[in-house]
């Protein structure tokens, strides 16, 4: 009973720590583009610049008139439009539902991230006690490195489906686990089946990509061959946790993916034809860009390997990732078959993802989707064969012991590290969004709450940013963005007549009826459009 006390106390207290360094600061910096996106789509039915049947050239608009209910079928294709990573139609609701619930605030908006997040971290601590009951330090070992995760850190303060698409595939390879993996399975199956099938539609309605979990839990399905009963429970059910998304690929909203994806690689092609490569971002897919974004993406899944091609150099990276690899060689082939199986499992959902991206990346031309996030759902998994390698080295003399305890010390130092420039919005791992300042929408809203009088006109600015230019060209065009964003943030049956000018670049301002103008906000002076 004493020791249930103390890794309760121990699980609360690191419970607590994981939503401490989640939620610090959360709304300190503003919102960038793709959190834009995804917030308009969640909780305004539309996407960024859209809405021009609404707010339309040379005529008045009132916040009603944004947030007048405009059916399921705008918000469906306002989804379907906004990510061309997959739809992230269940991050979405859930941005609804916080919004209605909580209000709308940047703070609120990014809560759905730590939401899930924390779901994750609970998940990952619940999967391993039971998997290895009795197993105190080792369970609190995998809750720390969730709680200090640095990609989970810092996707859990961005408005975006990553947590959400981590979270129901970890939720999803759980039930799998309990189904085909587990000793002495459990007596009602039919719930773990429900729950297995719910859990992977809600993940393919995160994100696409997350369909090579099913693949790769088929994978091992064929491999390590169950009995016949499981084998094609599983294959029932996952055709019907997959037959939502295809419908919706096939015949639904979904149907703009494909020729998107299309248009948007052939877009970053030419670019790199014609202007050269953007470090880090548009790359041609080269041998040495695969090789070093594999590198990057397969050491970021382990906490032994992770971030060393940073600080030592890919070389090194790619050393140090061959010797982890020789080591889980070397641990697999003296482990039991149980376990063999369940870290092959493991391993399957790591690197069939990779192969995947390097398969896109060779196909499109360029490494713009090759990064880790679009492989992020694989990385609860890297924890569990991270600690697992670690207990078959506390089982080796002592000396290798002490080393590998000093090893795992530091890398857990450096993880911190990682995340600590998310709270100062300095250059950081993950994300090309840093040196931002507070988010300006909010605030010009309350501004206009605070000073619009009756026969006052709020005046937006029109302008557009060049899609792929390197000095960041303006160009000027009908544009609703900046309307959008204020009224993002204002009540939604109020009446304050508003109007954008397509000759008006950086100035929101309000009109009085005697000519007078109040200046709200300068995007000349105060440059925020991330």
């Amino acid at each position: 009973m004493q020791n249930k006390l103390y890794i309760f106390i121990a699980f609360a207290a690191l419970m607590i720590l994981a939503c401490f360094i989640r939620v610090h600061s959360i709304d300190r910096f503003s919102l960038f583009g793709d959190e834009k996106q995804s917030v308009l789509i969640g909780v305004a039915n539309t996407n960024i610049s859209g809405m021009s049947n609404v707010l339309k050239e040379g005529k008045t608009f009132t916040p009603s008139d944004f947030w007048a209910d405009r059916g399921i079928s705008s918000w469906l294709d306002a989804d379907a439009r906004g990510d061309v990573s997959g739809n992230s139609l269940v991050h979405d609701m859930m941005l609804k539902v916080f919004a209605n619930l909580f209000g709308r605030s940047d703070a609120v908006f990014r809560g759905v991230s730590v939401f899930f997040n924390l779901l994750t971290v609970w998940l990952l601590f619940y999967w391993y006690r039971k998997m290895f009951a009795g197993q105190s330090r080792w369970q609190l070992l995998v809750l720390v490195l969730a709680v200090i995760e640095p990609f989970f850190v810092i996707y859990s303060q961005q408005a975006r489906n990553y947590t959400t698409s981590i979270f129901f595939s970890t939720l999803s390879n759980y039930f799998f686990w309990v189904l085909v993996m587990k000793q002495n399975g459990p007596a009602n199956r039919r719930k773990y089946v429900i729950g297995w099938i719910l859990a992977s539609t809600c993940a393919l309605f995160s994100t696409y990509l997350t369909a090579l979990v099913l693949v790769g839990q088929g994978l091992y399905l064929c491999m390590r061959f169950p009995t016949k009963k499981v084998f094609f429970t599983m294959l029932f059910g996952g055709i019907i946790a997959a037959l939502p998304m295809l419908l919706w690929i096939l015949i639904g909203p979904g149907k703009h993916f494909l020729g998107y994806q299309a248009d948007a690689a052939a877009k970053y092609l030419l670019y790199i034809q014609e202007n050269g490569p953007i470090a880090g971002w548009i790359e041609p897919s080269t041998l040495g860009n695969l090789t070093k974004r594999t590198i990057s993406i397969v050491s970021d899944q382990f906490l032994w390997t992770n971030d060393i091609y940073l600080k030592k150099g890919y070389r090194f990276g790619g050393v140090a990732l061959l010797l982890f690899s020789y080591g889980v060689y070397r641990w697999l082939n003296v482990e039991g078959k149980q376990l063999v199986n369940f870290y092959l499992f493991c391993l399957i959902q790591i690197f069939l993802p990779i192969i995947v991206l390097i398969a896109a990346a060779i196909n499109a031309g360029t490494t713009t989707g090759f990064f880790i996030r679009y492989a992020s759902f694989a990385l609860p998994l890297g924890i569990f064969v991270s600690v697992g390698y670690l207990k078959h080295l506390f089982n080796q003399t002592i000396w290798i012991r002490v080393l590998a305890s000093l090893y795992i010390f530091i890398q857990m130092y450096f993880q911190v590290e990682i995340f600590r420039a998310l709270y100062s919005d300095s250059p950081q791992k993950y994300t090309f969004s840093n040196n931002r300042a507070s988010n300006p929408y909010p605030r010009i809203a309350s501004k206009i709450i605070d000073l619009y009088q009756p026969g006052d006109t709020v005046i937006y600015p029109s302008v557009q940013r060049v899609a792929f230019s390197q000095n960041d060209t303006l160009i000027r065009v009908y544009n609703t963005a900046d309307a959008q964003l204020v009224n993002l943030y204002l009540p939604e049956n109020a009446s304050y007549l508003q109007k954008i000018e397509i000759n008006n670049q950086d100035s929101i301002l309000i009109k009085r009826p005697n000519g007078k103008v109040v200046l709200l906000f300068d995007f000349s002076k105060n440059p925020h459009r991330y």
